[in-house]
């Protein structure tokens, strides 16, 4: 017999989570549910079934509750200035190790591996992040293995990226992982997305960019943070 349960992704949402962290991967995931050859159901979750108001201002309401029945077998975690209080939240902490014990895949945007990391999840483990945030992951955590330049990390049990973007890349990954490259590269040209198997090995971001980041992004994101 034919199983036709599908299989389940939940998109995680939260007050200040990064709009493209989440929406990168949901449009992913979601093209790849019209044509996957088995059955694949991708839903979007709040903390508490409740609308979100993103980091840069976008509302968004849900399909549902994190803990709402059943259990999925992927989730993808994004980053965001939410993580600051999601860090530090011990229930959600608890519910991130509950879904990995119950072999729920693991999966992070940008910041968001900080949680899998105060969980506990990435001790031991390969994992990336944005490239602002991976002095703190490797100085908070020091268990964990951290990985620069590289888009995604696969580390089997829990899939992490790098900054924003990097997300779609990271699930398209997951698109080969969970189906075939050549599904993954369809939904890549559906998205003009330039992808394919090897660009985990690209670095994320070019030094020069970055360079423009810390001079002229940065000092406005911790000038506003500190008027807040």
């Amino acid at each position: 017999m034919t199983d036709t349960r599908p299989y389940r992704i939940t998109v995680l949402l939260f007050d200040g989570v990064e709009e493209l962290d989440f929406t990168g991967p949901w449009e992913t995931l979601r093209i790849w549910q019209t044509v996957a050859t088995r059955p694949v159901s991708v839903r979007t979750a709040s903390l508490d079934g409740a609308p979100v108001r993103c980091a840069l201002g976008l509302t968004v309401t849900p399909d549902g509750g994190i803990d709402d029945e059943p259990r999925p077998d992927l989730i993808v975690h994004p980053g965001g200035a939410g993580i600051d209080t999601l860090y530090a939240d011990q229930t959600h902490l608890a519910r991130m190790r509950a879904l990995a014990e119950h072999g729920t895949i693991m999966t992070s945007v940008c910041n968001g591996a900080m949680v899998y990391a105060a969980a506990g999840l990435l001790d031991g483990r390969a994992a990336t992040s944005h490239w602002l945030v991976l002095d703190e992951l490797a100085g908070q955590h020091p268990k964990v293995e951290v990985v620069r330049d590289r888009r995604w990390v696969d580390a089997g049990p829990v899939v992490t990226s790098a900054g924003i973007t990097a997300g779609i890349d990271m699930a398209l990954h997951l698109v080969d992982r969970l189906e075939n490259t050549d599904t993954a590269r369809a939904v890549a040209g559906m998205l003009e997305h330039p992808w394919d198997p090897r660009v985990d090995l690209v670095a994320a971001t070019s030094p020069e960019n970055r360079h423009h980041t810390l001079t002229n992004i940065l000092p406005l994101m911790q000038a506003a943070r500190r008027a807040d």
